[in-house]
Order: structure tokens, then sequence, then C-alpha cells
């Protein structure tokens, strides 16, 4: 038995990870260099063959239906939601004074399929749902039905000039998106209005004392 420091491997949503500890012991457990983002040397070096075999097999899709990328994003999402239930399962639990399900606490109560539009393709998800409906995940809220990065995407477009139509085919042959005018207007629409807010916000709030002052090198105060 062995005492690794660093990065252990782990599977979560059926995906190698690569995770930060403190020390870890176990014969079964590795210790490699990872990426910036915590993947292990192995799972990119997986990810490499992959795209060797399916390249040679006749092509090789990232994004889109059929795309390497979601379903890796779609794995990711996945676990990550799974560890926000666990999470959300252990605080209610602390809470209730570690009372179990049949005294009142709180427990897993099955999934809600729901569809997703990422910035690289749609994905489907299995959100957990808990007994009590109190788990409000913070990856995709309650009626988000497309991530942050996708409305970054839909602005980054805008401002490159592409009209709304344009947009929506470029998603649609890119990404694999079915999405509509409405869509793209609603998210450039929320963005301008927050633009909108921001510059008549009161200045008071920002600038709190337009003219500070200035210490003077005797320790007296002078208005600038």
């Amino acid at each position: 038995m062995g005492t690794t420091t660093g990065h252990t491997i782990g599977i979560a949503g059926g995906v190698s990870l690569a995770r930060a500890d403190g020390t870890a012991e176990g014969s079964g457990v590795k210790s490699m260099p990872v990426s910036e983002n915590g993947l292990s040397v192995e799972l990119l070096e997986e990810l490499a063959a992959l795209a060797a075999e399916k390249t040679a097999a006749g092509g090789l899709r990232l994004m889109g239906e059929g795309g390497i990328l979601p379903e890796l994003a779609q794995h990711l999402m996945q676990a990550a939601l799974e560890a926000e239930m666990d999470l959300h399962l252990a605080d209610e639990s602390v809470r209730a004074g570690g009372r179990g399900s049949r005294s009142g606490g709180n427990m897993r109560n099955g999934y809600r399929a729901k569809k997703v539009m990422t910035e690289v393709g749609p994905v489907v998800v299995n959100v957990p749902r808990d007994r009590l409906g109190t788990f409000r995940p913070g990856l995709l809220p309650k009626y988000a039905r497309r991530t942050g990065a996708l409305d970054e995407l839909v602005l980054s477009l805008t401002g490159k000039g592409l009209t709304s139509g344009e947009i929506v085919a470029h998603l649609a042959e890119v990404y694999g998106m079915a999405t509509s005018k409405e869509t793209v207007s609603k998210i450039t629409d929320r963005a301008l209005e927050s633009m909108a807010e921001w510059r008549t916000r009161p200045l008071d709030s920002v600038y709190p004392e337009p003219f500070p002052s200035v210490r003077l090198a005797g320790g007296a105060a002078a208005e600038c």
C-alpha cells in the first residue's frame, strides 16, 4: 500500500476525472500530472485515441448531434448535478439533526429529463429530484433551457454584426442547435436592458466620495 499526494483518479458519471486531495492511501491510487482543468493525462490519451479511431472510421465530429463534445458535456453536467444533490442532502441532514427520511428528513426522489442547449450542442441530462422539493441546482436553474455560455456566444455573434436569422443558421449548421429568432432576440434584449440599467445607476453607489480628501504631510486633511 502506497501513499500519494496530489491528484487521484475517480469516476463521475462514467467519466474518469482527476481531483485534488491532500493525501490518499491505497494500492489502487494513481498519481499523475493533470491539465489546468483537472483532466488526467490518462483521460486525455483516451480521448486522443478515440479521436484517431473516429477519424479513421470516416470523420471526427466534435460538436452538434453525434459529436464527442456534447457527450462529454452530458457526462460532466450529470456528474456535477449528482454532486450538487449529494451536498444538498448532506446540508439538510445536518440541519435536521441527522434524521433519516423515515423521520422527516430529505432523500432522493428520482429524476426528470431536461434538454439543455450548450455552446457545444444540445445535451439531455437527468436532473435529480428530492422528496421535499427543496433542491435548486445552481448548474441548471429550474426553468433554464440553455447555459450562460450559450448566451455569451449569441452576444459575441451579434457583436460581429450577424443578424438574428444568421445566428440561428450558424447555430444549426455548426452546433446542431434548433433555436429561433425570438430566442436570439430575447438574449440580446436582456443584455441591452442590463446595459441600460448600468448606465442609469445612481452614481453615489459607485462613487460615494467624488472628491476624496488628500492627507497632507503634516497629518491635516485638505479637500481636493
